[in-house]
């Protein structure tokens, strides 16, 4: 029997870290949630990249991270943000940022990143007007 609810879910996985696990859904039919905990660095942003990619495919325009569960934001996981904004941006969709934690949200600002990504307080705020 086939369902109204957007698919696919990838997660959680334990995504080819110990140090990183990956919870990714489809919101909405155009809008995915992908929430990686532990460490975004050389080792896990190819996994988290994997993650976001299998919601694209399944339809999803826009991406919300929720940065919430991350620990520690490498400059992979920092060159990850700017590539999948690119890409968003490329589909007419958006890449925004949800739950930054202190850690991450200083290697943004150190970075200058700040300015490139709207960030949200939670997924649901983040994902409240995206169609």
């Amino acid at each position: 029997m086939a369902s109204d609810a957007p698919q696919p879910s990838t997660g959680p996985d334990t995504a080819g870290s110990d140090d990183q696990t990956i919870d990714a859904r489809l919101l909405t039919p155009r809008v995915a949630v992908v929430a990686p905990a532990g460490d975004v660095d050389t080792a896990t942003a190819g996994p988290l990249r994997e993650a976001i990619g299998v919601q694209v495919g399944a339809g999803a325009v826009h991406v919300v991270l929720d940065l919430s569960g991350v620990e520690f934001m490498g400059s992979a996981g920092l060159a990850l943000l700017i590539a999948e904004r690119e890409a968003a941006i490329a589909r007419e969709g958006e890449l925004r940022l949800a739950g930054v934690p202190r850690t991450a949200g200083r290697a943004l600002s150190l970075t200058g990143l700040t300015e490139l990504f709207d960030t949200y307080p939670d997924a649901e705020a983040a994902a409240a007007d995206l169609h």
